[in-house]
């Protein structure tokens, strides 16, 4: 049967078992086969004028080409004859009613795919490989014409066999524990899941090392329930960021920031950031104070130099004027060293052409000026915060893993495979990167006073010294020394003069940080750690002498926390109220305030153009 097949298939057609007879009284067994464009039931023509959906499409024509296998059990083997047409005599089904196969790519029969073929796109779909990227790499190892539809299918089948009969977010939880992930979960009392905060086994190592300063962002077009998801990012010395961890949330509001930031402060246990940098979401900047006390807030200057534009690009004045103005005399306002230099340049900003514009100043006055501990340099100078000033570092983080993602519509089994593909690669680059601090040198760091410190620290630190060190005395503000930790130009030029080499001590320990496995500061929270743990089994105890009822409850606590799928756990309902989900937009991200201030002004100016003559040097 399998060789009529296929003598078929090279004849351009394809033929389906019908049926086989093979009674114990008959000598020759019997094998029926029908064209595939035919009906089991050759009689059976559709009736046009049946009521039914008439946009559908099909191969079903008619056809009435049969053939039929007799087997000659004497000498074992089979023989293909025709069949007689019942309804016209003396004639056999032998003619087709349709043209034959010309292009191959139309016709699934031919474009099955093999047992290599699957293999091969279940590692690429693990690898989180688009379907239209696996047609390309498929179809040019194999030579094959299978087409983008086939692979859409299968991809989806592979998701659905991967799962085992378990629901995405059973499989997550399973899947996330046993690759030793922190796992931290909400649910409301008909336990449909309300957050949920994973992080990678490597990114709980790396955070214990460089914890000093993290970024904070939300984003949306992720994931099916129409959720926003939290990225928690962290700096490493060699200029790499990591991701912490993420989190999916029931919504931006200051509870649900403050569940997330519980959960970061679990996996730090007695480490406090220096530095937490936000964007000026209202949930999440009060949200901060109420855990993180002793941290230092930062927001973005990238968001409010933008929102700044778009203040006065509502106000009517032109986009160049505007990013113009941002760029000159409010940058002094911002970059002033000190306090008292910042008042003054507010106060020239106040008086010179823009403090005529009252609503302006109003804006800067109550949503700038107000907070400005928070983002201007003349306060911001004196925290360590590794020259991180905006969430740039999350903004690129959202863009890598919607890169991974290839769909706005996933559920959480497939967030937590993106996220999972992305953290190995990073993982890999930033070994590397520390692998090359202990290995290679950097040129201008031969001889004092950085000879001892090669091969100790970060390269980055090594060339932000360098620089430093470019300083004339009276160019130096000392102020690199308190925002990232590194000796200033007064420093580095009279150990130069003295000969003297500096010492790891020197430097803030987050520049010696080269194994993030033991890191120096390790000792610091050995004891504490060891504090925890003897708490946990002094607890053990005492619930295990309050009886059996104490530790059936404790099991209880314990067995839904560890085990969250046990409990009949249940996805997350699809939120109707979802910020930045217009249909028809995918993944795309939604534009901001200052592009729909841009896109508004755009149209005001087809209808009118506005000269910028009248502002130019006003900046």
């Amino acid at each position: 049967m399998e060789a009529a097949k296929v003598i078929a298939k090279d004849l351009g057609f394809f033929l389906t078992h019908s049926s086989t007879k093979s009674n114990d009284g008959e000598k020759y067994p019997r094998i029926y086969l029908h064209c595939h464009r035919g009906y089991k039931n050759n009689t059976y023509v559709p009736d046009p004028d049946k009521k039914g959906r008439s946009n559908t499409k099909s191969l079903k024509d008619g056809c009435r080409f049969r053939v039929r296998l007799v087997g000659l059990r004497e000498d074992k083997t089979w023989m293909i004859d025709g069949v007689k047409d019942n309804h016209n005599p003396g004639q056999f089904c032998g003619f087709h009613n349709h043209a034959l196969e010309l292009y191959p790519e139309g016709h699934t029969q031919r474009n099955a795919f093999t047992n290599e073929e699957l293999k091969d796109m279940k590692e690429m779909e693990w690898a989180r490989v688009a379907p239209r990227k696996m047609m390309q790499t498929i179809n040019q190892k194999y030579g094959t014409h299978h087409n983008k539809r086939q692979f859409y299918n299968m991809t989806a089948n592979i998701r659905i066999e991967r799962l085992s009969g378990m629901t995405p977010l059973d499989w997550t939880l399973h899947h996330a524990r046993e690759m030793g992930y922190y796992i931290g979960y909400k649910r409301d009392d008909d336990r449909h899941l309300t957050h949920l905060f994973l992080a990678h086994p490597e990114s709980v190592r790396m955070l214990s090392a460089w914890y000093h300063v993290i970024l904070i962002d939300s984003t949306y077009k992720t994931n099916k329930y129409k959720r926003p998801l939290v990225q928690v990012i962290g700096v490493t010395p060699v200029k790499r960021n990591f991701n912490i961890g993420f989190a999916m949330m029931e919504g931006e509001t200051t509870d649900s920031y403050v569940w997330l930031l519980r959960e970061l402060q679990n996996m730090l246990g007695d480490r406090i950031p220096n530095a937490i940098l936000t964007d000026k979401e209202g949930g999440l900047v009060a949200a901060i104070p109420q855990v993180f006390t002793k941290s230092a807030h930062l927001l973005c200057i990238w968001h409010i130099k933008r929102n700044i534009e778009a203040k006065m690009m509502d106000l009517g004045i032109p986009q160049e004027v505007a990013r113009g103005v941002v760029h000159g005399s409010w940058k002094k306002v911002m970059e002033a060293t000190t306090p008292h230099a910042m008042i003054e340049e507010w106060e020239n900003f106040k008086n010179g052409f823009w403090g005529r514009n009252s609503k302006l100043i109003e804006y800067l006055d109550r949503e700038c000026l107000e907070h400005k501990e928070k983002w201007a340099c003349a306060y911001t100078n004196n925290i360590f915060h590794i020259g991180n000033t905006s969430t740039n570092r999350v903004e690129s983080a959202h863009s890598t893993l919607k890169a991974w993602l290839n769909t706005s519509t996933g559920g959480v089994n497939t967030l937590f495979l993106s996220w999972h593909a992305s953290i190995g690669g990073q993982v890999i680059e930033i070994r590397k990167e520390l692998e090359t601090c202990r290995t290679k040198t950097f040129k201008g760091a031969y001889g004092p006073p950085y000879g001892v410190i090669r091969g100790s620290v970060s390269l980055y630190a090594l060339e932000l010294m360098f620089v430093e060190g470019k300083k004339t005395p009276s160019e130096c503000d000392c102020v690199i020394g308190r925002t990232h930790g590194l000796p200033c130009s007064c420093r580095i030029n009279s150990f130069k003069g003295a000969g003297d080499h500096f010492q790891i001590t020197h430097l803030a320990p987050f520049w010696s940080t080269l194994d993030y496995a033991n890191p120096h500061d390790a000792r610091r929270f050995e004891e504490n750690d060891a504090n925890d743990l003897q708490i946990f089994h002094d607890l053990v105890a005492e619930v295990c002498r309050c009886g059996p009822s104490a530790v059936r409850a404790a099991k209880v606590a314990l067995m839904s926390q560890l085990y969250p799928e046990e409990e009949g756990l249940r996805e997350p309902r699809v939120s109707t109220k979802a910020k930045g989900w217009p249909p028809k937009r995918e993944n795309a991200r939604d534009p901001s305030w200052h592009e729909h201030a841009a896109a508004r002004q755009g149209r005001r100016s087809t209808r009118r153009k506005t000269s910028t003559s009248d502002v130019t040097g006003l900046y």
